[in-house]
C-alpha cells in the first residue's frame, strides 16, 4: 500500500489485536493519529488494524523514534486506548506495540497459522481482566522484625552480660539473614495460596530491578473486588516485614495470550 504525499511513502499494516468477528472497530484514529481503525476478517477472526508509515517503525528513522520518548509515549498510549475500547466490547487477543505486516496476504497467513491458539485464548479470557501484583522487600527490616519476634516468642534468649549479649545478637541476625530466602519462599507460597482460589489463571512474570514478586492474574470480573480485598489483607499482614506492594490493573490479557516468559 502507498500513501499519496509529495514523495510516495511505503505503508505497513499495524495490528493492534485479534477479536471475534462481532467486535467493531472503535471510531478513533490509529497510533499515528492520522488513519482510522479498521477490521479485516480471516480464519473466523477480526484483525484490528490501521495503516502506518513503514519508515516510522523501521530503519534508521524507526530506531530513532523508539528511543524518543516524545514520539513513543503518545503512540503507546493510543495503542492502549484502542485495546481498551475493544475490551469494552468483548475479549481481545492483544498484540504488542509495533506489530507490523508488510501486506494483507502476510497478515492473513499469520491469522490462519495462529487461529487455533487465538480461539483458545479468547475463550479463556472471556469475562476476565488481567491484574498484576508486584512487591519489593527491605531485607534488613525483615531481619529486624523476625529478630524481635524471636525474642518475644522466647525462641531467642540473650545473655545478660552486655558483651556476650551483643555477640549473640549479631550471631542470631546473621543466622536470620542466611535463612531469609527460605522464610521469603514460605511467605510467597502462603500469599499465592490465599489468592489462588479467586483466579482463573496465573503467570509469574520476569523479575526486574529489586522486585521479589511480579505476578499476573487472570480474574473473572465478578471476583475482582474479592481479589482486591484479599490483597489488602496480605498487605496489612506483611508490610511490617518490609514488603512494599503494588497492585495494577485492569490490563488487557497480554500475559495470557503470549508465550509464558518464566
Amino acid at each position: 500500500m502507498t500513501m499519496n504525499t509529495e514523495a510516495q511513502t511505503e505503508q505497513a499494516i499495524y495490528l493492534y489485536g485479534l477479536t471475534l468477528p462481532d467486535l467493531a472497530a472503535p471510531p478513533i484514529l490509529g497510533v499515528d493519529n492520522q488513519h482510522p481503525i479498521n477490521t479485516h476478517q480471516c480464519a473466523g477472526l477480526n484483525a484490528v488494524i490501521s495503516p502506518v508509515a513503514l519508515s516510522d517503525f523501521t530503519g534508521e528513522k524507526g530506531e530513532d523514534n523508539v528511543q524518543n520518548v516524545t514520539w513513543l509515549t503518545p503512540r503507546i498510549c493510543r495503542h492502549a486506548q484502542i485495546i481498551d475500547s475493544l475490551m469494552a466490547q468483548g475479549p481481545v487477543y492483544p498484540l504488542p506495540f509495533g506489530t507490523l505486516f508488510s501486506s494483507q496476504n502476510a497478515l492473513e497467513q499469520e491469522m490462519k497459522s495462529r487461529a487455533t491458539d487465538v480461539f483458545v485464548s479468547l475463550r479463556r479470557i472471556t469475562g476476565c481482566q488481567e491484574w498484576a501484583l508486584e512487591a519489593t522487600l527491605d531485607r534488613k527490616q525483615a531481619v529486624d522484625v523476625l529478630f524481635t519476634e524471636g525474642l518475644d516468642s522466647g525462641r531467642f534468649c540473650l545473655p545478660e552480660a552486655i558483651g556476650r549479649r551483643h555477640l549473640e545478637e549479631q550471631k542470631l541476625r546473621r543466622r536470620l539473614t542466611t535463612e531469609l530466602s527460605d522464610w521469603l519462599a514460605h511467605a510467597l507460597t502462603a500469599m499465592q495460596n490465599e489468592l489462588h482460589p479467586l483466579v482463573r489463571d496465573f503467570r509469574s512474570r520476569r523479575l526486574l530491578d529489586d522486585k521479589i514478586l511480579h505476578w499476573a492474574y487472570l480474574l473473572p470480573v465478578e471476583d475482582v473486588a474479592a481479589f482486591q480485598q484479599q490483597v489488602a489483607d496480605i498487605v496489612e499482614r506483611y508490610e511490617a516485614y518490609g514488603f512494599s506492594f503494588r497492585v495494577t490493573g485492569p490490563w488487557a490479557a497480554y500475559s495470557f495470550c503470549q508465550p509464558d516468559e518464566s
